[in-house]
C-alpha cells in the first residue's frame, strides 16, 4: 500500500468535453460520421515560430518524423473552414455562453476580453498546423466530497478550443485523419495539483463531470470527454498523460504513474551506485556498430522478416548495464520499453535489449557471438534496432540523450498517452509556452457576464427526484439524465413518477439483460413509442406489466398491436367470478395466478388483486 503523503503526490486534471452545439468556427453540424468521404486532402505541415519567436519544442520533435498527412472531407458536413481554405468565421455565440454558465458555476473570475490564440500543432490532426483555443475564466474553485472530507480544489483555467480531426490510420510516412470532429467546441477545464490521492482524482473527475451533465449542453457517449491526468511525486517529474476516457480506471492512471515514477528513482539510483561517478562517455559506445552478418543465417523468424525487408540490425553497447534496461517500473512495462518508444517517432517499431529473453527471440547464439567480438561480459548490455542506417543514428541519439539526462538529471517533464490497462506510454516532450501566438483572423470578443440562470445541479436534481416523486435513490440517478422525465410527469398525470421513470431506463435495460435485445434508445422512433405507452397508460388501456413485452416486440422489429393489450373490466370480474365459483376451495394466490396468467399485461396487478379480494369475499 503506497503511503501517498510520504511520496509527495500532486495531481490535477485536464478535462476535455465536447458541447452540443454546432462547429466552433462555422455552421457545419457536430456530426461524427462513419459512411465514406466524398474526397480527399493531402497536406505537409511544419512547426511554426510563436509569439516569442521560437519553435516549440515538441513541435519541433514532431516535425522530425517527416510524415505527410491525408484529411477525408464531406461535402455537406465539413466546409473550407475545417480545411483550411477560409477564415475562421465568428465565434459560436452559444458555445461561448455555456462555458460562461460554467464559469460562474465554479466561482470563476471571467476575463474582461476574449482573444483566440492559436497553439502550434504538427502532428496532422489540425489541417492548419495549429489549434484555436480562448481563455473564457479562470481562479475559480469547486468543493469536492472525497474519502470523508470536503476538500477545495482550485479550477486554474477555462478555455473554449476546437476539437481536433479524428485519425482513422497510421503509417509510416503518412497518417490519415477525418475531419468530421475537427472544430467541435471543446471546453477545457484546468485544475491545480491540489489532488493528493488517486482516489481524490477520481471523485474530482466525476464531480465536474457532474457539473459538465447539468448544463444540458454537453454532448454524451465514449469519446466526447477526455481526462489528462498531471502527475508527479517528490523527485520524480510532472507528467501528462493524456486520454483517459474511462473515469472508472483514472485512480489507476495515477497509482501506475506514481509506481512508475518511483521505480525510475529506484534504478537511477542504482545505475548511480554502479557507476561510480564514472562518465557516461565511457559507458556508452561511442560507435554504432552494423551487425548484420551475425544474423545472415538466422532462425528468428522476427529479424529475419526485417532483413528480407531490405532493413540491417546496428547495435550500440552500455558498459556495466546488465540488467538496467529490463528494469520492471509498471506491469510488463521497463526500462527498454520507455527507450523504445522513444525512437518509434522515427518510424522504428522498437528495440531488442539484451535482458530480455534472447530464446524468445531464437537469436541467443548471435548474441554470444558479438558479446565475444565486441569484448562485453556479464555486466554489459547491448541494444539492437533493425532500421537503416540514417534512422539508427537518429534512433541512437536519442536513446543516449534519454539515458544521459536520466542519470544527470532525473526524470523528464513528458506528456504519455493512457491505455487501456492503466499503464502508460511515452508520446512526446512536454510543450512550452512558445507554441501560442494570436489569432488574427477571428475578432476580441467583450463577454456577456450578467443575467445567468444556473442550471440545478444534478446531484441536487437526485435529492429532489427522491423526495419530490418518491424514486428509489437508484432510480433517480439513472432518470435524472432524461431530459423528458419532468415533462412526461406533467402530461401523463394518471401515470406514477416511478413508472415513467421504470418506462424510460429500466425496461430498456431489462430487454437487454433478459432477452439479449438492444433498443437504441435516442432513435426518434423508440420516442414516439415511449409516447404511445405512456399516453395509454394514462388513460387505462394499458397495464404497467405489459411494457415489457411491447419492448421485446419492439426490439425484434415487431409491429406493435396495442389491441391485444387492452381489455375490459367487465370480462375481467366475469373471469374472477367464474374461476372462484369453479374452485371454491381456492386460496387468494392461487386464484391471482390464474388470472395473472390470462391478463398478465392486459390489467394493472394491483387491481386484480383488488377484485379477486372482493368477490372471493376477503
Amino acid at each position: 500500500m503506497i503511503d501517498y503523503s510520504r511520496i509527495g503526490l500532486k495531481a490535477g486534471l485536464e478535462i476535455h468535453q465536447q458541447l452540443n452545439t454546432r462547429k466552433l468556427f462555422c455552421n457545419c453540424p457536430s456530426e461524427i460520421r462513419e459512411d465514406s468521404p466524398d474526397f480527399f486532402v493531402k497536406r505537409v505541415l511544419r512547426a511554426s515560430a510563436g509569439e516569442s519567436g521560437t519553435i516549440d519544442v515538441a513541435a519541433f520533435e514532431e516535425s522530425k518524423k517527416g510524415k505527410y498527412f491525408i484529411y477525408q472531407y464531406y461535402n455537406d458536413t465539413t466546409c473550407l473552414v475545417e480545411l483550411d481554405e477560409e477564415p475562421p468565421h465568428d465565434i459560436n455565440s452559444e458555445a461561448l455562453n455555456i462555458v460562461l454558465q460554467l464559469a460562474h458555476m465554479m466561482n470563476c473570475d471571467i476575463v474582461d476580453q476574449v482573444h483566440v490564440m492559436r497553439k502550434t500543432v504538427v502532428d496532422g490532426s489540425n489541417t492548419s498546423g495549429f489549434q484555436r483555443t480562448a481563455l473564457i475564466a479562470r481562479n475559480g474553485f469547486i468543493e469536492v466530497e472525497s474519502e470523508g472530507k470536503l476538500k477545495t480544489i482550485k479550477i486554474d483555467t477555462l478555455c473554449l478550443e476546437e476539437d481536433a480531426a479524428r485519425i482513422i490510420s497510421r503509417n509510416d510516412d503518412h497518417d490519415v485523419y477525418r475531419l468530421d470532429r475537427l472544430g467541435i467546441p471543446l471546453i477545457e477545464i484546468a485544475t491545480g495539483p491540489d489532488m493528493n490521492t488517486p482516489q481524490e482524482v477520481k471523485d474530482t473527475a466525476a464531480f465536474i463531470g457532474m457539473m459538465l451533465r447539468s448544463t444540458g449542453k454537453v454532448k454524451r457517449g465514449l469519446g466526447t470527454i477526455r481526462q489528462d491526468v498531471n502527475v508527479s511525486i517528490d523527485n520524480g517529474a510532472r507528467v501528462e498523460i493524456k486520454g483517459v476516457q474511462d473515469l472508472k480506471i483514472i485512480d489507476k492512471v495515477v497509482e501506475l504513474e506514481a509506481i512508475r515514477q518511483l521505480n525510475l528513482i529506484k534504478l537511477r539510483d542504482e545505475i548511480i551506485l554502479r557507476l561510480k561517478g564514472e562518465e557516461l562517455k565511457n559507458i556508452i559506445s561511442s560507435e554504432i556498430f552494423d551487425l548484420t552478418e551475425y544474423f545472415s543465417e538466422t532462425s528468428s523468424s522476427l529479424i529475419r522478416k526485417n532483413l528480407d525487408l531490405g532493413l540491417r540490425v546496428y547495435g550500440k553497447y552500455y558498459k556495466k548495464f546488465k540488467g538496467f534496461f529490463g528494469f520492471e517500473i509498471n506491469p510488463n512495462r521497463r526500462f527498454g520499453s520507455e527507450l523504445s518508444d522513444r525512437i518509434k517517432i522515427f518510424g522504428i517499431n522498437g528495440l531488442i535489449h539484451s535482458d530480455e529473453n534472447l530464446d524468445k527471440y531464437k537469436i541467443s547464439g548471435e548474441i554470444k557471438n558479438i558479446y565475444s567480438d565486441l569484448g562485453l561480459n556479464n555486466e554489459d548490455s547491448i541494444i539492437l534496432i533493425m532500421t537503416r542506417k540514417e534512422k539508427s543514428i537518429m534512433a541512437f541519439q536519442k536513446i543516449d540523450e534519454t539515458i544521459t539526462n536520466f542519470y544527470s538529471f532525473g526524470l523528464s517533464k513528458e506528456v504519455r498517452n493512457a491505455k487501456d490497462d492503466g499503464t502508460s506510454n511515452f508520446l512526446r516532450v512536454m510543450p512550452g509556452s512558445s507554441r501560442m501566438y494570436p489569432e488574427t483572423d477571428v475578432k476580441k470578443i467583450i463577454p456577456d457576464i450578467k443575467g445567468f440562470e444556473l442550471p440545478e445541479l444534478i446531484k441536487d436534481k437526485i435529492l429532489r427526484f427522491e423526495k419530490e416523486y418518491s424514486l428509489p435513490k437508484q432510480v433517480a440517478k439513472e432518470v435524472v439524465l432524461e431530459d423528458k422525465f419532468e415533462f412526461y410527469v406533467k402530461k401523463y398525470p394518471q401515470v406514477k413518477p416511478v413508472t415513467i421513470a421504470d418506462v424510460l431506463v429500466s425496461s430498456p435495460k431489462e430487454v437487454k439483460t433478459r432477452f439479449n435485445l438492444d433498443i437504441d434508445v435516442d432513435s426518434e422512433k423508440f420516442s414516439n413509442l415511449i409516447e404511445e405507452i405512456l399516453l395509454r397508460l394514462n388513460n387505462g388501456e394499458l397495464a404497467k406489466e405489459a411494457v415489457i413485452e411491447i419492448m421485446v416486440e419492439y426490439a425484434k422489429g415487431l409491429s406493435i398491436d396495442f389491441s391485444k393489450y387492452k381489455t375490459s373490466e367487465e370480462e375481467l370480474i366475469k373471469y374472477i367470478v367464474e374461476l372462484i365459483s369453479k374452485n371454491p376451495n381456492l386460496k387468494i394466490a392461487a386464484i391471482m395466478g390464474e388470472v395473472m396468467k390470462k391478463y398478465r399485461g392486459k390489467y394493472p396487478g394491483s387491481r386484480i388483486m383488488e377484485l379477486v379480494k372482493k368477490y372471493k369475499g376477503e
